[in-house]
């Protein structure tokens, strides 16, 4: 199946009834599948936090349950064909302008970027009916109350040969797995709402003795009838947010997140994809002892940090010394600079360059778009290796950049740096093999 990328989420280009088929083959051959409906919440919260991508992106299938991913699709597709950073500014807010427009006048350019959108809480009702087919049993985790219980009731009564298991339980309560394993259930809905359901799964999928499992949201409760799902014609015109403000009104913050916050993510992200990367070099010191320095970020970093400002991230936070390299500025002269401005180092030996570079990308933020001399989309790092012949008392961290240092083995990089720094120590591992 074919896989398109939203914002670094991947949503399968695949109809509900080829998405059917696949599952119930997968089913069959006794693949364990993962499955999710991304709508705009959940785009919204991987642009809030990339590091959601990752427990998203597990997904066997990820459907479509939403306007605003199909908007989002639409939308990041059309170029930024201006030359100059504020025309790309005004071309992107443009593009929003008519794009939105377009979801309630001319649909079907909005919905021509996916195949088909798939309801989740209608997808329940077709995997019932596929499990009642070909004698799959079912298990309803989540939900409120008596809810789960009179979703099985209700669905039980469309499907009466259908075997389905309920809880309730918290998600933070032990047993559950076991419960679940205890009844053999094939195929799991996961009802703790979004994007803490997917958590979930992610993190019990392999304790769990089922074939199939899917994030459903309120799903139970539009089956249950406790409340009532959007009509038609309010989703063909992607409005289920507005029908939720009205009937439910306490998802106010929710919905704003998932429209608003959306949309301006969103431009935000399509402005800072155009930006290039910055150049930068990052420092490999290695001393007699073949070890490392490593150094400790100020918990409070000076203002205009591509990192952010503040950030409880900081307070335990090691890397390696790194900088920008200057217009016309020689690699490794940028390299002994850089060092020596962080670490106070000089005489270091050069040893030789990676043959790879360490690409990455910022959180796209407002205040380092705006800001000329943080205006790039991240940062395509050369390595340059080091050798260092001195006394530990030559190294003085600059109090600025760094607050502290210390000497680590090759094999010990991976424990000792923050997890935003573990592509550039696979690099480095690979290069010195022969340290380790």
């Amino acid at each position: 199946m074919t896989k398109v990328n939203i914002a670094g989420l991947q949503i399968d280009s695949i109809t509900k009834k080829e998405f059917l088929s696949a599952v119930l083959a997968r089913i069959k051959h006794g693949q364990k599948t993962f499955v999710t409906t991304p709508y705009s919440e959940f785009l919204y919260a991987t642009l809030q936090d990339p590091n959601l991508l990752s427990i998203f992106n597990m997904a066997d299938f990820a459907v479509a349950d939403g306007i605003g991913i199909f908007w989002a699709k639409k939308y990041l597709s059309l170029p930024l064909t201006a030359k100059s950073f504020w025309g790309k500014v005004f071309q992107a807010w443009w593009q929003m302008k008519y794009s939105l427009a377009a979801i309630i006048f001319y649909p079907r350019w909005i919905k021509s970027a996916l195949p088909e959108k798939i309801v989740g809480a209608d997808l329940v009702w077709d995997l019932a009916k596929m499990a009642s087919e070909n004698n799959l049993s079912i298990f309803l985790l989540g939900g409120f109350g008596n809810t789960p219980e009179l979703a099985k009731q209700k669905l039980i009564s469309q499907f009466p040969n259908l075997s389905i298991s309920v809880s309730n339980k918290n998600p933070d309560n032990a047993s559950v797995v076991e419960d679940i394993n205890r009844t053999s259930s094939d195929i799991l809905f996961v009802a703790y709402g979004p994007i803490k359901q997917e958590k979930w799964i992610a993190d019990n999928l392999a304790s769990l003795d089922i074939k199939l499992a899917v994030g459903v949201g309120g799903s139970f409760d539009y089956i249950a009838g406790t409340k009532s799902a959007p009509p038609k014609f309010i989703r063909y015109a992607g409005l289920e947010w507005l029908w939720r403000l009205i009937t439910q009104p306490y998802r106010l913050k929710r919905i704003i997140n998932a429209t608003f916050g959306l949309v301006n993510n969103t431009v935000l992200f399509k402005i800072n994809s155009a930006m290039s990367l910055r150049k930068n070099v990052a420092c490999v010191i290695i001393n007699n002892e073949n070890k490392i320095l490593t150094c400790q970020r100020n918990p409070k970093p000076q203002k205009g940090h591509s990192l952010g400002e503040g950030l409880d991230k900081f307070k335990n936070y090691w890397q390696l010394p790194q900088g920008g390299i200057d217009a016309g500025e020689d690699l490794i002269l940028a390299a002994k600079r850089e060092a020596y401005e962080e670490t106070g180092l000089k005489n270091l030996e050069f040893i030789k360059t990676s043959e790879k570079t360490n690409n990455y990308h910022f959180p796209p933020q407002w205040g380092k778009v705006f800001q000329k001399h943080y205006r790039f989309s991240g940062q395509s790092q050369n390595i340059v290796y080091l050798k260092f012949a001195g006394n530990n008392n030559e190294v003085k961290v600059d109090n600025r950049e760094f607050v502290n240092y210390q000497w680590a083995d090759v094999n010990k990089l991976s424990q000792l740096v923050h997890n935003e720094r573990l592509n550039l120590i696979k690099i480095i591992t690979e290069d010195l093999k022969d340290l380790a």
